[in-house]
């Protein structure tokens, strides 16, 4: 990915404040809000600069993001002390929010770590969906 620095910078400077402030939170319904800075930073970027892989970038997060604040929005299981939410996954998302950051605070976006970071992020909010969540107590999906 190849950015022009204003905005490279702009987006490492937005991504690190998420990351560091989701790390300063145990809470889910927070982590998500800094989170959201994320695809809403991305999608400013877009408008100063077209690029495909931050298209991309914003759509995975922006897709996550609602993933994971649906499951918040609705009760587990009838019945059950099933939350629907993995405990590791407050973590997973904490740390895969700082190793975005961190790929943007270089000078140059490896595309390949980019891909693999939002795969990470898409298979961490596939285990809020009811499937993702029964596959992850399968063992199937691992945070």
């Amino acid at each position: 990915m190849r950015l022009p620095e204003p905005i490279r910078e702009g987006l490492a400077r937005e991504f690190r404040f998420a990351a560091d402030r989701m790390a300063a939170t145990t809470d889910l319904s927070s982590k998500l809000y800094f989170f959201s800075a994320l695809f809403g930073e991305a999608n400013r970027a877009m408008n100063r600069h077209w690029d495909a892989e931050l298209a991309l970038m914003h759509l995975v997060c922006s897709a996550a993001h609602g993933e994971m604040t649906g499951r918040l929005s609705q009760p587990g299981p009838l019945g059950s002390d099933l939350s629907g939410v993995p405990n590791e996954l407050p973590d997973a998302l904490t740390t895969v929010t700082n190793e975005i950051a961190v790929l943007f605070e270089q000078p140059e976006q490896d595309s390949v770590k980019l891909h693999g970071l939002l795969s990470r992020l898409a298979e961490i909010a596939y285990t809020a969906t009811g499937n993702g969540y029964y596959l992850y107590l399968k063992g199937a999906v691992s945070l």
